[in-house]
């Protein structure tokens, strides 16, 4: 397996992992992908990823600027999502290594994650890095008309 920025000509296999993810159902709040030029415009350019196997991206990690305010430039969302055939051989654990470390280079000091708490697997993943449960909102928006949890988890680097 290797790592490699996230270029647009990967895009056409990010939004097919992603809508992967959409069909799951528990995954994400969103009900559709996104154009490129939308995709792009939220992600810090220097902070995606994607892990390519055989010539195919098996999974990918990026990150967003929280807020756009002064002094929360180091505070950002983590997105990481594996394809639906190659989950559970840790590609997840690689990709987040990846990105901690790359963020960590690059000054940012908090990694924030909104999961659903029917997603066991990715709460694990993310307590494996570090992340601490900060608490979970109740109702914090609809899916396809039915209200959601989320739990909040955050990583904060013990280097900057």
């Amino acid at each position: 397996m290797e790592i490699q920025k996230l270029e647009q000509k990967h895009y056409p296999d990010v939004a097919r992992i992603y809508q992967q993810a959409i069909v799951a159902g528990n995954i994400t709040l969103a009900t559709k992908t996104s154009s490129w030029k939308d995709w792009d415009k939220d992600h810090l350019e220097n902070m995606r990823f994607v892990a390519i196997e055989n010539n195919t991206i098996i999974g990918w990690v990026a990150l967003s600027p929280v807020l756009q305010r002064t002094g929360y430039h180091g505070v950002t969302e983590l997105s990481i999502y594996i394809d639906q055939d190659h989950q559970g051989k840790g590609i997840g654990k690689v990709l987040m290594q990846h990105i901690i470390d790359t963020s960590e280079n690059a000054g940012i000091w908090t990694i924030m994650s909104f999961i659903f708490p029917e997603n066991d697997k990715s709460i694990l993943l993310h307590k494996k890095f570090g992340f601490k449960l900060l608490g979970t909102q109740q109702k914090a928006a609809q899916l396809n008309g039915i209200w959601m949890d989320n739990c909040i988890l955050e990583r904060r680097s013990a280097l900057i």
